[in-house]
């Protein structure tokens, strides 16, 4: 499913044979594709009420880019061909499922609430959003890791839309397995309206954190490695198991680590720059960070892998692998501090202790994926004649 690669077209589908080149070499279109992405998401965001939707949305919007990953943009390829065409009708169709996905979870809100004993429409329906909108969460991590690690295995050689009706149904059963197992218990019954942090329990979080550690090792050694060191593994199935059990692992273990770094190297930086938060936020705070780092990193690791096409890629495999990743980790950590200092001109207050950009940082990710997937980079990109 990745796009990498100087001629970045689609070569397991017969039916969508569209390939698409820069317009300039590398860096210039990477750069310019990552402009293009950062200023089309802040008019977005800008949006009146996109502070307030823009988690549901961006989640939901991108759980959409994968089903048009899944299908690969059937049959838009097939009728349309031109990629600004293609983009447009699959955005429309995209932006479509994202509000779909919004009014179910609102309607999943009421429902979920008086489950759990909530009597608050409006504090039942931030509950049910929370646990709802976890379902992107859920998909992009499991879901996509153990898809995109074997390759749609056994499905590979079909056509579509028969290979991506198969590959959307193991894809919803895994996001729901994950779904039931790791969010859907832990709504908080003594949510309150007025504080975020209250609407979910502890596990809530901490499988949050899991799940988006998991999307980053995943994504960083299928796009950005391309599939290193999984590959060693042989053949499939046997790659995607091994890459599924060692990015799961890998994830979970990162919860921990990034949670020692936050209080050891991320909680003193900050508390030299920003006054200090009440008593108690700071694990509040670190907790957040844990998140959204790892998300900033997911967005570094799609702007290496799809903007700069693994760009440079003149040297020994350890020695490309080795500068991607430490490209993705410079990236991912500048996008990280330098959002706090935008933070006021977009909404924010600014402040590290206070603000949580995850809605934010979902809008990005969804613009990415589809300027990346649906418009194969158009303007940056063009059709190969």
């Amino acid at each position: 499913m990745a796009l990498s690669g100087e001629k970045v077209g689609i070569p397991e589908a017969d039916e969508a044979p569209v390939v698409v080149l820069p317009r300039w070499k590398q860096p210039v279109a990477g750069l310019v594709s990552l402009v293009i992405t950062l200023v089309v998401t802040i008019l977005v965001w800008l949006i009146p009420g996109m502070s307030i939707m823009g988690s549901l949305l961006g989640g939901f919007g991108l759980m959409s880019v994968l089903f048009s990953i899944w299908f690969e943009n059937w049959p838009f390829y097939d009728k349309l061909r031109t990629p600004w065409k293609v983009g447009l009708a699959s955005t429309i169709v995209n932006v479509v499922v994202a509000f779909l996905f919004f009014y179910l979870a609102s309607f999943f809100g009421v429902i979920y609430g008086s489950a759990i004993g909530i009597s608050d429409t409006t504090t039942a329906v931030a509950v049910g959003w929370a646990i709802f909108g976890a379902l992107s969460a859920s998909c992009f991590s499991f879901a996509v890791l153990w898809l995109a690690g074997t390759m749609y295995w056994p499905w590979f050689d079909r056509k579509q839309p028969g290979r991506g009706v198969r590959v959307f149904i193991l894809g919803w059963v895994i996001t729901l397995v994950a779904w039931f197992l790791l969010f859907y218990p832990y709504g908080n019954p003594s949510a309150t309206l007025a504080d975020p942090l209250t609407w979910v329990l502890p596990q809530y979080g901490i499988n949050m954190a899991w799940t988006q550690w998991i999307i980053f090792f995943s994504l960083l050694t299928l796009m950005v490695f391309e599939y290193a060191p999984w590959s060693r593994a042989g053949r499939q199935p046997i790659i995607g198991i091994v890459a599924f059990v060692g990015c799961v692992i890998l994830g979970f273990v990162w919860v921990f680590v990034a949670g020692i770094v936050g209080f050891m190297v991320t909680l003193p930086i900050f508390l030299m720059f920003y006054p200090a938060p009440a008593p108690g936020a700071e694990v509040a705070a670190v907790g957040i960070w844990n998140v959204v780092y790892a998300d900033w990193l997911i967005a570094a690791v799609i702007v290496v892998a799809l903007f700069f096409d693994n760009w440079p890629k003149g040297y020994s495999q350890k020695v490309n692998l080795f500068i991607r990743l430490v490209t993705v980790v410079i990236l991912g950590t500048i996008f990280f501090f330098g959002f706090y200092l935008i933070a006021p001109f977009i909404g924010f207050s600014g402040d590290p202790f206070t603000d949580n950009p995850t809605a934010f940082m979902l809008v990005l990710l969804w613009v990415e994926l589809v300027f990346a997937y649906l418009w194969r980079k158009w303007p940056v990109y063009t059709t190969m004649e």
